[in-house]
């Protein structure tokens, strides 16, 4: 749905101290608009309505007034083609590994990826990041696990090639940043 967002992210860099922190914001937190009334439309996953600048305005209103300065979206598709770039992301999956199927999603959803330590290329890289059903914590679980798929990629990142990861990067994100500004924290 072009409406909804999967993940919600909150990067914020330290200059000085060169350090970046995740703020993951699960997507049924409580989000109150005027005018919307149903449970759903209650949710911050459903601030978005094909414009990042609402769903920038949530995060920041639920974070107490956090600024905001830039957003990025990302789709599957350029979550894959990154993943594939940096030659996949190296993951330990859970015991049993993660299955599951949603025929009626479009197109239908097939999670499918076997327990143990292996580099998720970028097809299971979306698998990954879209299993939801199986966390004994709900959508806390997810959200631990959505963090670890970040430190590893962003350790793959760091021990690959960065000016080819940047290039597709850029290719297949959409933001308010410009490019001098992504360079320069970069």
């Amino acid at each position: 749905n072009d409406n909804l967002t999967d993940t919600i992210m909150l990067a914020s860099f330290d200059t000085d101290a060169k350090h970046v922190d995740l703020i993951s914001i699960p997507r049924d937190t409580y989000y109150h608009r005027d005018g919307y009334n149903s449970e759903g439309e209650n949710k911050i996953n459903a601030a978005y309505r094909n414009n990042p600048v609402n769903t920038a305005k949530a995060v920041s209103e639920v974070l107490l007034g956090m600024p905001i300065n830039y957003y990025a979206i990302i789709d599957y598709d350029g979550v894959e083609n990154i993943v594939d770039t940096m030659g996949g992301v190296p993951m330990t999956i859970r015991k049993g590994g993660m299955h599951y199927k949603d025929p009626y999603d479009t197109p239908p959803l097939v999670i499918d990826i076997p327990e143990g330590q292996q580099v998720l290329d970028g097809k299971h890289a979306v698998q990954f990041l879209r299993y939801r059903k199986g966390y004994l914590e709900g959508d806390i679980g997810r959200v631990k696990a959505h963090q670890e798929f970040m430190k590893s990629a962003f350790r793959q990142c760091l021990s690959y090639k960065l000016p080819k990861i940047a290039k597709t990067v850029f290719n297949n994100v959409e933001s308010d940043i410009t490019i001098g500004e992504a360079l320069s924290l970069a």
